[in-house]
C-alpha cells in the first residue's frame, strides 16, 4: 500500500521508526506526500530520523540513477 493512502499519524510514525518503504522515497508522489505529513506534524517528527530518511532517500535516488541523467 503506497504511503499516499497512509494517515498523518502512520507517516509520522514510519518516519520516526525509519520504516518509509523505499519506493515511496523515491516516488515523487510518496516523497511529496512525507513533506507535506512532516510540515503538518513537525514537532512530532524526530530530527535525527528526519536526517536518516533524507540521507536515505538521497542514496537510493543516486543508486537509481548514478550518472544524473
Amino acid at each position: 500500500m503506497s504511503i499516499t493512502n497512509w494517515s498523518d499519524a502512520q507517516v509520522v510514525r514510519a518516519i520516526n521508526n525509519g520504516s518509509i518503504p523505499s519506493e515511496d522515497l523515491i516516488s515523487r508522489d510518496g516523497w511529496s506526500q512525507i513533506c507535506r505529513v512532516r510540515g503538518r506534524n513537525f514537532r512530532q517528527v524526530d530530527e535525527e530520523s528526519w536526517q536518516d530518511l533524507c540521507s536515505q532517500r538521497g542514496y537510493l535516488q543516486n543508486r537509481s540513477n548514478p550518472r544524473g541523467f
